[in-house]
Parts: C-alpha cells; sequence; structure tokens
C-alpha cells in the first residue's frame, strides 16, 4: 500500500469511520450507512455492490488528491473491505444487531464500488431524517 493509500484510508477512518446503519422496507436489498443525516455507503446485499457518496467521499478525492475514478475505486474498496472485517456499528433504528446479523448482512462480501444516484441518495436522507427526528 502506497502512502497516499495510507493518508486516504486514515481520513476515511477519521471522518466516516463511525457510521449508523439504516433500512428503509422499500430497498429491502440495501443497507444504507449515515452520518450526520446523509447517506455516505449504499450496501445491495442482492450484489455485494457499495455506492459511495459522490459529494462527501468521491469528490473529495477527485479535487484534493486529483484522483481518477480508478484510483477511488480501488482505495474505497480497501477501505470498506477493511472497516467490514473489522465490523461495523451494531445498532440501527429498528433495534440492535446481533453479530450473526451483521455478519449475515454482509456475508457476500465487498465488490467493486461506484458512485450512487443522487436521487436515491436524496430519498434515504430525507426518510432517515423523517424517521429520525419524525
Amino acid at each position: 500500500m502506497t502512502k497516499l493509500d495510507k493518508l486516504c484510508i486514515k481520513w476515511l477512518n477519521d471522518n466516516f469511520n463511525h457510521m449508523e446503519p439504516f433500512i428503509i422496507k422499500a430497498y429491502p436489498d440495501y443497507i444504507f450507512h449515515m452520518k450526520d443525516g446523509k447517506c455516505i455507503l449504499q450496501y445491495n446485499k442482492k450484489n455485494g455492490y457499495v455506492y459511495v457518496s459522490y459529494g462527501e467521499i468521491w469528490k473529495f478525492f477527485e479535487s484534493y488528491f486529483s484522483m481518477e475514478y480508478e484510483q477511488i475505486k480501488d482505495i474505497t474498496k480497501i477501505w470498506v473491505e477493511e472497516h467490514y472485517k473489522m465490523g461495523v456499528t451494531t445498532t440501527c433504528l429498528n433495534g440492535v444487531l446481533s453479530g450473526t446479523e451483521v455478519e449475515e448482512h454482509y456475508k457476500m462480501g465487498v465488490t467493486p464500488i461506484q458512485e450512487f444516484g443522487w436521487l436515491l441518495q436524496k430519498e434515504v436522507d430525507e426518510q432517515y431524517n423523517i424517521q429520525t427526528n419524525g
């Protein structure tokens, strides 16, 4: 791993290590990871893809480090895989997930990462804010 990779992973850990899993009945195949009322990651349990917020993560690497698409995909994939191996936050709005339930949610592993659409991100953000502030 290069010094740049380590620096990027440190930034991700410092800024996004503690996210709250959020599940919406309308999207049963997804686990959304929220921070400060914003959807940062979407994990699709069906196909194993993790989608990364463009505005919160992807754009930072493009503008601050002048990284290309493949570099960003590779570094975020490493970070997500490390994060899930270390365990994820086990609380959610519907109660507390046990270690077994967390493992079950992430059993497919992580495949290449892509940024996700802003419409779904906006909908998830709104649902989260309704349920937490409602």
